[in-house]
């Protein structure tokens, strides 16, 4: 298997064709994979709509590179009596992956604040997980926070932190915003710190 995998690498580098097929291959995890990338808010409803004009890009791009191939340069997926059913799967699998992303987005945290300041290169975003109604935000035990952190300039975001907790606006002192908690499920924490600057967490906060 191992060296499979090395002739099928050495036939990528000299055969455009072997390059091609082994792209359509490494694209159904890459489109899955795209579906669980943390947006900013304002993009979330980009990411779907991308990652559908990739899909159609790559099967269009399937079809047309296999018609291109001869019969003798086909990787096993280019082979008829695989390559219909896997492009059957993956036009499928994409979609769903990306709908259950969706509703896990929309039935689990929900934005409810950004913050950044003058001056300092962070971006806070607030994400919370209330109770379902008609409890109120705090009637349940499963209610949390999560803030995540903006990633430099793209629109992409990582958890900074979770929370059993909700958070009150911040305040600021020096590059250090600290969130007082409003309600919690844990009563070992009084207060969150974030230091602005640097994107991190304050130990002992």
């Amino acid at each position: 298997m191992r060296l499979f995998f090395i002739e099928l690498i050495k036939q990528a580098f000299t055969n455009s064709q072997y390059l091609k097929q082994l792209i359509i291959v490494s694209s159904l995890p890459a489109l899955v994979g795209m579906s669980f990338v943390q947006m900013i808010p304002t993009w979330e409803i980009v990411k779907p709509i991308a990652i559908l004009i990739f899909l159609i890009m790559t099967i269009w791009f399937a079809f047309r590179w296999r018609s291109q191939t001869a019969r003798n340069q086909r990787v096993i997926l280019f082979r008829p009596f695989i390559f219909f059913p896997f492009l059957a799967i993956f036009t499928l699998a994409v979609p769903f992956f990306l709908l259950v992303n969706l509703a896990i987005a929309y039935l689990d945290y929900h934005p409810v604040a950004t913050y950044q300041f003058p001056d300092l290169p962070t971006t806070l975003y607030i994400y919370e997980n209330t109770c379902f109604p008609p409890d109120s935000r705090t009637e349940c035990d499963y209610y949390s926070t999560e803030i995540r952190r903006r990633v430099w300039i793209l629109p992409v975001t990582t958890t900074l932190l979770s929370c059993p907790c909700f958070f009150e606006k911040p305040i600021l002192r020096g590059d250090i915003a600290t969130f007082s908690i409003e309600a919690s499920r844990d009563q070992s924490k009084l207060a969150v710190s974030i230091d602005m600057r640097y994107g991190k967490v304050v130990e002992g906060s």
